[in-house]
């Protein structure tokens, strides 16, 4: 049970400045799990032809149930306007986003031959910015020009429907979130539009993951049930969740929507990590809250890291059989974790700070009264 220090603590008691430490470890997991997944390609430009833990990609739909769960959670009983929500949203995303994408634009611009999978298109660099999902010139996906981009395009989107329902009662929040992700991906069963559009990005299943961040987030304002369940179980839901979202034990047909197929395992991960940090299980680790809080900063860096690495990698004709493929396989792991802190530490935060207007502050977690609006 939660400690009797906080007795009336229905969602899990926050550390140091409100975070969740386990939220913050699982991003800096999630983070590393694409950094690990993206080595694939580099692989192959390297001569590899052999299989690849393709779940490894689910670090995404943990991102996605997370950010379901601290939207609604941390503007529970506030009163905080949509503009004010969107602005804050602006701030902590677009500024190192457009940062990024500015980096990646003078290369294409300046030295082309640099970028493995960039080409230069107007309408597609300007939805980069504006993110506006289009077709990437190269590789004719759903893809920005950072291509990891694509998943901002999804958060946004999610963050232009949530903050509507900031003008409604508390009450109606949830609901009237949930609903309009439930109609549009409706919509998108019904008329199955083709997956290289608008509509068929907007209406992917894949939205409802934010749908199921949110529902553990009205079970945690609602109920304290995350502290009465044993810690056995938060560790059977992670351990057995990462597994099943890295590992392909269950043969899903692949028609099967990635909301099912790894949105759910992803929701399990979660609420381990909630059941956790409730039942104060989570000690702190310097190096995994430092992965978490430089996450951001690694998913937008990392690709950018990796493929300076192995061009530089294969020039040097390093990469020559099992010892040159593992040894860019360690190199970049820990390359691309030491360059997104270190964007978080000297670009990202002062980004955010340089943004913010005084007096906003980052979202943080508050411990809310069972049964609490």
């Amino acid at each position: 049970m939660i400690p009797p220090s906080h007795p009336s603590s229905a969602i899990p008691v926050p550390r140091r400045r409100g975070e969740l430490l386990g939220i913050q470890y699982l991003r800096g997991l999630a983070a590393m799990m694409v950094v690990v997944f993206h080595l694939k390609s580099q692989f192959e430009r390297m001569g590899y032809a052999g299989g690849w833990p393709g779940g490894l990609s689910s670090g995404v739909d943990i991102f996605f149930v997370i950010s379901g769960f601290i939207m609604l959670v941390t503007t529970a009983g506030k009163p905080i306007s949509p503009l004010d929500f969107w602005w804050r949203r602006i701030v902590r995303i677009v500024p190192l986003y457009w940062l990024v994408t500015a980096f990646m634009t003078a290369v294409m611009l300046a030295a082309p031959r640099l970028l493995q999978t960039g080409a230069y298109d107007g309408w597609h660099l300007l939805s980069s910015y504006l993110f506006i999902p289009a077709q990437h010139p190269v590789q004719h996906s759903m893809e920005p020009l950072v291509t990891p981009g694509w998943t901002l395009n999804y958060e946004m989107f999610f963050y232009l429907i949530f903050g509507l329902f900031l003008l409604a009662p508390q009450r109606l929040r949830f609901m009237g979130t949930v609903g309009t992700i439930a109609l549009l991906v409706g919509v998108g069963a019904a008329l199955a539009p083709a997956r290289e559009t608008v509509l068929g990005f907007y209406t992917d299943t894949i939205m409802l993951e934010f749908a199921f961040g949110m529902a553990l987030g009205q079970v945690a304002l609602r109920d304290a049930l995350y502290g009465r369940m044993p810690a056995a179980i938060g560790w059977a839901l992670l351990a057995i969740g990462l597994l099943l979202l890295v590992v392909p034990l269950i043969p899903f047909p692949p028609s099967t929507p990635r909301a099912f197929s790894r949105g759910l395992f992803a929701t399990a991960v979660v609420a381990g990590v909630l059941i956790l940090e409730a039942r104060v299980c989570v000690r702190e680790m310097p190096l995994l809250r430092a992965l978490g809080n430089a996450s951001y900063s690694i998913y937008l860096t990392q690709i950018v890291t990796t493929s300076a690495l192995s061009q530089a990698w294969r020039r040097l004709g390093l990469h020559e059989g099992p010892a040159g493929l593992v040894g860019f396989a360690v190199i970049d792991i820990v390359l691309c974790a030491v360059v997104g802190w270190l964007c978080y530490r000297f670009l990202e935060r002062r980004l955010t700070r340089l943004f913010r207007p005084r007096g906003m502050d980052g979202a943080k977690f508050r411990t809310i009264p069972v049964g609490g609006q």
